[in-house]
């Protein structure tokens, strides 16, 4: 079963939802999609196959519908996407492979697969740093994998001075500004700082890099890394009012000022708060 969200769903609504049904962080879902796309629905990436509000690569997208579609309506699609001996996760027939990737454009599903991600990277990290984590230290876990976002921030606790090409040779490789300053390797707080900055703060976006591990939680695995791309950017469609978009968060939620900032330019003429 495929469900498309009605289009005039804000996406602060949507992003409410699914952080109600995954327990998912509200703050971090929707600092990643202004991050990750500008709340665009339609996005995609230049130099991966990321696309979505989210930016889910196919591999990522693939493992997620496989691992937790059937709890959100899609067992027809989970049943579909087979895991194959190497960790990698295909479907038969190419058409309807096409159409579960295509699934993705659906910024509810997105969201919803967002949210389960997020919920199972802050399991892992719980688990590695006995807190709870930051909104910005969930992101690096998209980043670096949750398991390598853990290994980051103790490193950064306990060795800041740490080159963080050392821990992270593959990501560094692919994301030199992220991880190299005028030809110096960054230390390990410094790529942390810089990976965790707020939207709009951040210098360079990370691009995706594949085969990173994401986390064994939930009773389940995925394989394949849930980064970014740089450059996908563009304000979300449709328009949003700001007062309705703060009646959607959900109860209790604590916001940080990003977010109500991000939530209020919902209000803005379009492209308003974009260069």
């Amino acid at each position: 079963m495929t469900t498309i969200a009605p289009a005039s769903d804000r996406p602060e609504t949507l992003i409410a939802r699914a952080a109600q049904a995954t327990g998912a962080d509200f703050d971090f879902l929707v600092r990643t999609a202004e991050r990750e796309s500008g709340f665009d629905a339609r996005a995609q990436a230049r130099t991966s196959s990321a696309a979505g509000m989210f930016q889910f690569l196919e591999q990522t997208w693939l493992g997620m519908m496989h691992t937790r579609g059937a709890a959100h309506g899609f067992s027809g699609e989970a049943n579909a996407i087979e895991r194959g001996a190497d960790g990698r996760y295909t479907v038969r027939d190419p058409a309807r492979r096409q159409e579960i990737l295509d699934m993705r454009f659906d910024a509810q599903t997105s969201a919803l697969m967002a949210g389960e991600l997020a919920a199972a990277n802050a399991e892992v990290l719980r688990s590695r740093i006995g807190r709870e984590p930051t909104s910005g230290e969930l992101y690096a876990a998209h980043f670096l994998g949750a398991s390598g976002a853990a290994d980051l921030i103790q490193t950064a606790r306990n060795e800041p001075d740490t080159p963080a090409s050392q821990l992270f040779p593959a990501a560094a490789s692919a994301n030199r500004p992220i991880f190299y300053e005028n030809g110096r390797a960054r230390s390990a707080s410094e790529v942390l700082a810089n990976i965790t900055r707020l939207p709009g703060e951040a210098r360079v976006a990370p691009h995706p890099i594949d085969d990173q591990p994401l986390p064994e939680s939930r009773s389940w695995t995925i394989r394949d890394s849930d980064v970014r791309d740089a450059g996908v950017g563009g304000g979300f469609a449709g328009t949003f009012g700001g007062s309705a978009g703060f009646a959607a968060i959900p109860r209790g939620a604590v916001l940080s000022p990003a977010v109500v900032e991000i939530l209020a330019s919902l209000d803005a003429p379009r492209g308003a708060n974009r260069a």
